[in-house]
């Protein structure tokens, strides 16, 4: 859109100036800033969205202009259709800025109940306000976290735990620390407590959860293992859990996991004979376990 191509030149004309923090919008572009967020004007709704997607830049520079015209466009109340537009703008590439969080802190934890309205960018928001409880400090009460988290359907609890995943694995070598002070936490206090919100895809990110917490693998399978239920494609948990090397250290832990997960899928995983083959090998009491024994002859008639 023309008004979309505009707005996006007159940003690339401002960050040419390398703008600091509290410098202020400059006076040529601060009118023109703020005539794009007159909501009057629907086809300057286009230029809104591109501001929304610069709302950090424009925070740190402006604080007083960006609070007085911009954020009140995220608010779902007083301008339902202006807060879809600029949410989708700012989620396309969120980031976790303390003040902000601060000044929009009722539009983000409302926007949890305006999910299916995101389209295609409620799962950016799931992830994004994860992020937020997994760090809260003083801004966000565990109670309005868990409010805001339990608000979402099972897709966006889905991508929530993927973001937990993507958080763990990202620590590196600190993901047990990461797994104690952070994941466990929002586990405990903010992820929802009700059963009738679990499925197999929310079950799926769940083990690829408690692998990627490694050392403390068995707390986090024990944490986690009311929501796990069988779903397709168990390869998809299998494979990193037999690269992890979790087999030969938590062999009976190894054992709950996929005695929860594998039910007589169409086909066993590829790595399932060699996992049951290292829990074995460091565990050979196993082979007198059932759930162990079922396993076995179920790689055998099912495996590829």
């Amino acid at each position: 859109h023309p008004v979309g191509h505009v707005t996006q030149a007159l940003l690339q004309f401002w960050f040419k100036r390398k703008p600091n923090d509290d410098d202020g919008l400059p006076i040529d572009l601060e009118p023109l800033f703020t005539r794009l967020c007159d909501t009057q004007s629907e086809p300057l709704r286009h230029g809104r969205v591109l501001l929304a997607s610069r709302l950090i830049a424009l925070f740190r520079v402006d604080r007083t202009w960006t609070e007085t015209h911009l954020l009140p466009l995220f608010d779902w109340r007083s301008h339902a259709r202006e807060a879809r537009a600029v949410w989708e703008g700012f989620l396309w590439a969120p980031r976790l800025h303390r003040p902000l969080l601060v000044s929009f802190k009722a539009q983000l934890l409302d926007t949890a109940v305006h999910y299916a309205e995101l389209g295609e960018h409620g799962r950016q928001y799931a992830a994004f306000l994860t992020f937020v409880a997994l760090d809260p400090a003083d801004t966000y009460t565990q109670r309005e976290l868990q409010t805001a988290i339990g608000a979402l359907p099972q897709e966006g609890l889905q991508e929530s735990v993927q973001a937990l995943v993507n958080a763990l694995e990202g620590a590196g070598e600190q993901r047990e620390d990461y797994w104690v002070n952070r994941v466990q936490p929002f586990w405990q206090t903010v992820w929802p407590k009700s059963r009738d919100l679990a499925s197999p895809g929310i079950a799926k990110v769940l083990a690829r959860l408690a692998i990627a917490a490694r050392g403390e693998f068995p707390v986090a399978l024990s944490a986690v293992q009311d929501w796990l239920q069988p779903f397709e494609q168990p390869d998809f948990v299998v494979h990193p859990l037999h690269k992890s090397g979790l087999c030969r250290r938590f062999p009976a832990d190894v054992l709950r996991l996929l005695s929860k997960i594998i039910d007589n899928q169409p086909w066993a995983p590829r790595e399932l004979g060699d996992c049951l083959q290292e829990m074995s090998q460091a565990l050979p009491g196993l082979l007198q376990d059932s759930r162990y024994q079922r396993l076995v002859e179920y790689s055998r008639r099912r495996g590829m």
